[in-house]
């Protein structure tokens, strides 16, 4: 895990969580289009939103864990891949609303599993919202399709919607 950006650093200039919202863009920026939530996260750390931290992260539950544990607001950004995924579409869900999202995260240990996990040891943030994006390739290489690069404008538009 790396963090982006952090505004409120303590004296020793270690990262600190601020109480208020934290943006997490999941991904790997060596599998094309599993990239796309390190996109949003990067776009969103370059508007330095007050009370917003934004880490990025490749999809490991410990960090995820560490990092939303009681956090009012965690908005997640991640691929999904699976049958019938179409390329560049996005889709929004809550733990409140489905027991599992409708698509399938591009990592062995998804979101919904790192919830479950978290719920079961007590280590949840407040509200989690996530956005996944359908993608068209994962395999190893870099940079987004033009299908995937498109969704990212709209999803920073979500995310920023959700911070309203």
């Amino acid at each position: 895990m790396h963090l982006m950006r952090d505004p409120f650093p303590d004296a020793d200039g270690r990262p600190q969580m601020s109480g208020e919202t934290l943006i997490i863009g999941i991904g790997n920026d060596f599998r094309c289009d599993d990239g796309v939530g390190l996109a949003v996260a990067a776009a969103i750390a370059d508007r330095r939103i007050a009370g917003v931290r934004v880490m990025t992260d490749i999809g490991d539950p410990a960090s995820i864990l560490d990092a939303w544990t009681g956090v009012p607001l965690v908005i997640a950004v991640d691929a999904a891949m699976g049958d019938g995924a179409t390329p560049g579409r996005i889709r929004r869900w809550t733990p409140q609303e489905c027991t599992e999202p409708t698509a399938v995260s591009s990592h062995t240990f998804g979101l919904a599993q790192a919830y479950s996990l978290g719920r079961a040891l007590g280590r949840l943030p407040r509200q989690l919202v996530v956005f996944t994006v359908d993608v068209a390739d994962v395999r190893p290489d870099v940079g987004l399709t033009s299908t995937v690069a498109a969704a990212v404008p709209l999803l920073v538009k979500a995310v920023l919607a959700e911070l309203h």
